[in-house]
């Protein structure tokens, strides 16, 4: 994989195309994203729980494709006020075994302590606590 591209294309009941990207990203590998599309806003409930469902769906079948195994995988999903950028999405990330999963989180750990200091683009809303 030499960049970001389309794995799949989705129609939701609600008529919102989703898309099935495949992330090129050397410290994470085996990386999708499902997306909503942006220019759609934020989806309905019933939109979030088919996407999700898809996603796990969509997840284990591509953990099975390359791992042999349909339970080697993670599904992140970050709420409006914890996501980085806007824009609706499911992260989906292959595992394989306990280092993977534990490198997986090392790096999560690092991203969004970059982005509390300010070090990090963040386009989450600043809550008060």
């Amino acid at each position: 994989m030499t960049k970001n591209h389309i794995v799949d294309t989705f129609t939701l009941k609600s008529g919102a195309e989703c898309k099935l990207l495949g992330i090129r990203n050397d410290l994470i590998p085996n990386y999708y994203l499902l997306c909503f599309p942006r220019t759609l806003g934020e989806p309905s409930d019933i939109d979030v729980t088919e996407m999700l469902t898809l996603g796990m769906q969509h997840a284990q079948k591509i953990a099975f494709q390359k791992l042999g195994d349909r339970e080697a995988f993670s599904v992140l999903y970050s709420g409006y006020s914890a996501r980085r950028e806007k824009g609706w999405h499911v992260h989906i990330v292959l595992l394989g075994n306990r280092w993977r999963k534990a490198w997986l989180y090392s790096v999560l750990a690092m991203k969004n302590l970059l982005q509390a200091f300010g070090i990090r683009k963040d386009d989450a809303p600043k809550l008060k606590s």
